[in-house]
This record gives C-alpha cells, sequence and structure tokens, in this order.
C-alpha cells in the first residue's frame, strides 16, 4: 500500500481518463503521517483512561470514573475517528492529504479540549468548561473543512468517501454543545439532556464514524468487495435518522420516538450485516483482526435488541439513563465499539509501520489461538458483568474484561511504538 500524494493533486490522464498520482514531494506530509500521528496520540489517552480506571477501581471516586470515560471517548477513540476519517477520505479520493497547518491545528485543537475539560468538569469551573466546548466545536470545523478541502481537490467523485464522516461531526457538534449546559447544570424538565447527550456521541458521532467506515474498512479486510454497495444508502438513511430521533426522544422523552429510533437503528445494523456477511463469505483472507471486529458487529445487533426491547417497555430513557441501561451500554461501548477499535489497531498499526519505513520486514500478525482467546474473555465477561446474578459473578465478568483488553493493549502499545519511530513523522 502506498500513500496518496502529498504536495500535489492527481491528474487525469488524457488517454485513459484514469486518476493518476504524481510522485511524493521530498518533505511533504503523508497520509500515513497523519493517521500515525492521531493513532499515536489516541492510544495514549487510551492509556491514561486504563490508568485512571485503575484508580477508580481502587478509590471508587465518581470523579476519577467519569475522567477515564472522558480521557477513552474524547482523547482517545475521538482522534482515532479523526485520523483514520481523513485517512480513508484521502485514499479514496486520491487526493492529496491535509497541510501541517491543518493537522497542528486539529491536534492541537482537540488535545487541548480534552485536557480543559477534564479541568473544568471535575472542578465545577463552568466557563473553562465552556472554553473546551468550544475548543472542540472549533476542532471539528477545522476536521469538516479538512475533508472539504480533500473531496474539492480530487477529481473523482465519491460522496460516500466523505458523507459519514462529516454527517458524523454534525453529530458531535450537537453533543459538544450539550455538555457545557449540563456542566452548568440547567434545568430542563421536558426529558433528559443526558440521554439526549449520550445518544448524540456515542450513536451519532462513534457510531456514524464506525458504520460507515466498516463498508470500505472490513472488505479490505477480507481482502474482496463490497458485495452490495447499494445498501449503503438505506443504512445511511437509517442510521442517521435513528441516531436523531432517538436523541430528540431523550430530549424530550417520547415514547413512540424511542421505539422508532432504536427500530431504525437495528435496521440499519442487519442491512450493515448483510454486506459484512457477503465479504466474509467471499473472503480471500481470513486474518485475526478480521475475526475481532466481527465480534463486535453481532455484539451490536445483540445491544440495539435490547434497546428496542427496553424502549417498548419502558421508553426512550430507561435503557439510557435508568435502571435499565447496564447491559445495553456494556454491549454497546464495551462490546461493539471496543472490539471494532481494538481490531481496527491490529490492523491499522503494524500497516502504518510498513507503509512509513518500506526497508523493515512486517510485523508478526496476532496469533489466532490469542485473539480468540481475548475475544473470548471480553465477551465472556460483558455478559457476566451485564447479568443480574451474584456480585461474584459479575466480579468474574470485570475481571473477564481487563484480562480480554489487557491482552489487546500489550499487542496494540508496541505497535503504536513501532509506527511512530518507523520514520520521523512529517508534521
Amino acid at each position: 500500500m502506498s500513500d496518496p500524494v502529498a504536495g500535489a493533486e492527481p491528474r487525469s490522464c488524457p488517454r485513459t481518463g484514469r486518476t493518476r498520482t504524481p510522485a511524493l514531494a521530498p518533505g511533504a506530509t503523508r497520509p500515513s503521517d497523519v493517521l500515525t500521528a492521531f493513532l499515536a496520540a489516541g492510544v495514549a489517552w487510551l492509556g491514561a483512561a486504563a490508568i485512571t480506571a485503575a484508580i477508580t477501581a481502587v478509590t471508587g471516586t465518581e470523579d476519577a470514573r467519569w475522567l477515564a470515560l472522558h480521557f477513552a471517548f474524547v482523547g482517545g477513540i475521538s482522534q482515532l475517528v479523526v485520523g483514520a476519517a481523513q485517512f480513508f477520505a484521502c485514499a479514496f479520493l486520491a487526493t492529496s492529504p491535509p497541510s501541517r497547518l491543518t493537522v497542528r491545528t486539529e491536534l492541537l485543537l482537540w488535545n487541548a479540549a480534552t485536557v480543559t475539560v477534564a479541568v473544568g468538569v471535575p472542578l465545577s469551573l463552568v466557563p473553562l468548561t465552556g472554553i473546551g466546548g468550544t475548543l472542540l466545536l472549533a476542532g471539528l470545523v477545522v476536521f469538516a473543512s479538512s475533508l472539504r478541502g480533500m473531496r474539492q481537490r480530487s477529481l473523482q467523485h465519491r460522496p460516500w468517501a466523505t458523507r459519514w464522516y462529516l454527517t458524523a461531526a454534525a453529530f458531535l457538534a450537537g453533543g459538544a454543545v450539550l455538555g457545557p449546559l449540563m456542566a452548568a447544570e440547567t434545568t430542563w424538565t421536558h426529558g433528559s439532556l443526558l440521554g439526549a447527550h449520550l445518544v448524540l456521541n456515542l450513536g451519532g458521532w462513534f457510531g456514524t464514524t464506525i458504520i460507515g467506515t466498516l463498508h470500505t474498512f472490513y472488505p479490505s479486510l477480507a481482502g474482496t468487495q463490497l458485495n452490495h454497495p447499494r445498501l449503503q444508502a438505506p443504512t445511511f438513511v437509517a442510521w442517521t435518522a435513528g441516531s436523531a430521533v432517538l436523541a430528540l426522544s431523550a430530549a424530550f422523552n417520547v415514547h413512540a420516538g424511542g421505539v422508532i429510533g432504536w427500530a431504525l437503528l437495528l435496521a440499519a445494523s442487519l442491512t450493515l450485516a448483510v454486506n459484512l456477511i457477503g465479504s466474509a463469505r467471499t473472503a480471500t483472507q481470513r486474518s485475526p483482526t478480521l475475526f475481532v471486529v466481527s465480534a463486535g458487529q453481532l455484539l451490536l445487533i445483540g445491544a440495539l435488541l435490547l434497546g428496542l426491547r427496553s424502549a417498548v417497555v419502558s421508553g426512550p430513557l430507561a435503557v439510557l439513563v435508568g435502571a435499565q441501561r447496564t447491559a445495553p451500554a456494556l454491549l454497546f461501548i464495551g462490546g461493539w465499539i471496543g472490539l471494532t477499535v481494538a481490531g481496527s489497531l491490529l490492523h491499522l498499526l503494524p500497516l502504518m509501520g510498513r507503509v512509513r519505513s518500506l526497508n523493515r520486514p512486517a510485523n508478526d500478525p496476532p496469533h489466532m489461538f490469542a485473539t480468540l482467546g481475548a475475544v473470548s474473555a471480553v465477551v465472556l465477561g460483558l455478559l457476566l458483568t451485564a447479568s443480574t446474578g451474584p456480585n461474584l459473578t459479575q466480579t468474574i465478568g470485570r475481571a473477564l474484561l481487563i484480562l480480554g483488553y489487557g491482552a489487546f493493549a500489550v499487542r496494540i502499545l508496541p505497535l503504536a511504538a513501532r509506527a511512530v519511530h518507523a520514520a520521523p513523522l512529517r508534521l
């Protein structure tokens, strides 16, 4: 795999009409540099989240629990999303990557927002929290501008290369606006701002990005093509409409809207599954990372089924902020998002190491047996933790979760270090 050209725009051949990419300009920013920088920053924040979570387990401090989630989602996974979105858009549009200034600005804004909010919320410093939200919105604006810039520079018309990511950014903008309002303890009696905030961030931002990326990333893992490309449009409509309807239903506690929102999300996951199953059946390669990502998609369907059932029985708020939230949240966050991110890192980090330093041998792929053990520990841990059994059962479940994701971390952390040190980052 080679980088799309940096510092020069692609040209269309007059004879064949095919788009070609000029040679990489010396010293220019490469797409692999962009992705590696965001992956490294994201992994660092995930490490900070793990350390904070360990402190939480020992002390039981509520602020530490919130910080762990904040570090993981805003500092960690969100930066993985920002880097991967620009990398994949650049590749599929066959154009030049964002400029050094753009990447540096995104990294500065995103990390400054993460730190500012992390300080402002626990200390109840509402102005500082507002500044953090503003920095996050500014980072989203730069991110969206970067995607539009790549689309404008490209000679190809591929709307799906950026459509999912721009929509996801719009969802996060809504979630970022609600964050400071909740920090300021704004009175809202119509429903739950927290519920809407969770839907916009988890379903809208992370969910839309992951669902969109899987349409191209999963076939690449399988070494095949998307079997039913026409299903991408209804999947997009169902997922984005479901996220919007569910967020509004949570904000205003609309029972029927909650049912419709969960049903639309489930429909989108099923149409996506049709494509993923098709790719898996025609796969020319079945790597351990393909197995990790596939397991996550099964847990997504389980989480959405539980969410729909709860919405039918108890309304939209019970599964988001009420007593019935534990099992769907564990399957959605700890299962789907967690395994998809782990599998993506296991694939992308070695790839970045090879692309950025072609004279180095390829990293050893993860062993299928070890991967199977880690995934099994995560899945069993999720089921036990979400159960209504005795405390010992849930304790064993949490231990298995730590063991499973610890096994992934042991593999991911050195891969991240190798990718960063493979060649100087041209940023």
